[in-house]
């Protein structure tokens, strides 16, 4: 991880690009409710609770949240019946696979057709994509691109998509996918027809199973809602970019300066805090930039081998006794 941060050092945030992948059971009922004890006895589950129709979505942003690319969806039909027609087309880049799952080529395919493509309208500059080391990863190449490939077996700790928006998005689906149930459900008992028919290929609107074109359409709406300020605060919890890319992202989202220490300590807070300590004394006549410094000097002065082989030598000669 230290490579990979002084292999961005220098870029900026906005330049920083993180990709993953996430599976979505799209038709996936919550199989636990709450249901009276004397009611258990009749209470009916449903299929859709077991449902595995799964789909894979690809996601990709920068490091400040400012350029979030279109969710990109992976299926198994390579024209799925309820695309078709003009007001049907599929609100977000769609691939098929056999297993609905990434493969090297469909991973190429995403990213010359929609990363390379949606970083041309955005910059001109060098980018650095960040993802995990999967073997589908590795067949890509462009000269405005960096690739960098985390550790094995580290995905879960340094990369930013896992640290929380791809768990928001997935909940924030699962909640207006029930939500959209349960309303059609109200309407039905509302309306009293006892014999209710669902269309052929019928979606959410028409009382069927989620298609396609509902996920779809969902995962749009919700990715949109995701802030960047969401999004920066999970890369700044992966700690993966270099101090500088982390300095200006903080400095971004919460307008203080900030340092380059492991824990990322406000050098003005703790400048704030020692002026209103018996310690006041000793900053009369020292100017707020040079007790910035002294603080940043004193955050690191532990990895410093020399103050700390100072300090050695005067504990043994009994010096700091008093």
């Amino acid at each position: 991880m230290a490579r990979i941060r002084e292999q961005t050092a220098g870029a900026a945030p906005d330049l920083i690009y993180n990709v993953g992948e996430t599976g979505l059971l799209y038709r996936c009922l919550p199989s636990r409710s709450y249901v009276p004890r004397l009611d258990r006895g009749v209470a009916r589950g449903s299929k859709a609770m077991r449902s595995k129709d799964c789909v894979t979505l690809t996601l990709c942003c920068n490091a400040t949240g400012s350029h979030k690319l279109p969710i990109t969806m992976i299926g198994k039909a390579a024209n799925p019946m309820c695309f078709n027609g003009e007001q049907n087309r599929c609100p977000l880049p769609y691939f098929s696979q056999h297993s609905a799952w990434t493969d090297g080529h469909v991973f190429k395919r995403w990213f010359f057709e929609v990363f390379v493509p949606g970083l041309r309208t955005r910059t001109a500059s060098h980018v650095f994509l960040i993802l995990d080391n999967l073997s589908c990863h590795s067949e890509i190449g462009h000269p405005q691109v960096t690739i960098i490939e985390l550790p094995p077996n580290t995905t879960a700790r340094y990369q930013p998509l896992d640290k929380g928006f791809i768990a928001a998005t997935k909940r924030r689906y699962k909640t207006r996918y029930l939500g959209r149930v349960a309303a059609y459900l109200d309407r039905l008992i509302a309306s009293g027809d006892p014999n209710p028919r669902v269309p052929r290929c019928g979606g959410l609107d028409q009382g069927g199973q989620a298609h396609l074109l509902d996920a779809a359409r969902i995962v749009k709406e919700e990715w949109e809602q995701i802030t960047p300020v969401q999004i920066a605060n999970c890369w700044l919890s992966a700690e993966v970019l270099p101090a500088e890319a982390d300095a200006e992202v903080r400095l971004q989202l919460h307008g203080v300066l900030p340092v380059a220490d492991s824990v990322h300590t406000d050098v003005s807070e703790v400048v704030s805090l020692l002026a209103n300590t018996g310690l006041v004394e000793d900053f009369v006549g020292v100017s707020e930039e040079e007790r910035g410094r002294a603080v940043e000097r004193w955050f690191v002065v532990e990895d410093d081998v020399s103050t700390t082989a100072q300090e050695v030598d005067m504990v043994l000669a009994g010096e700091d006794e008093d």
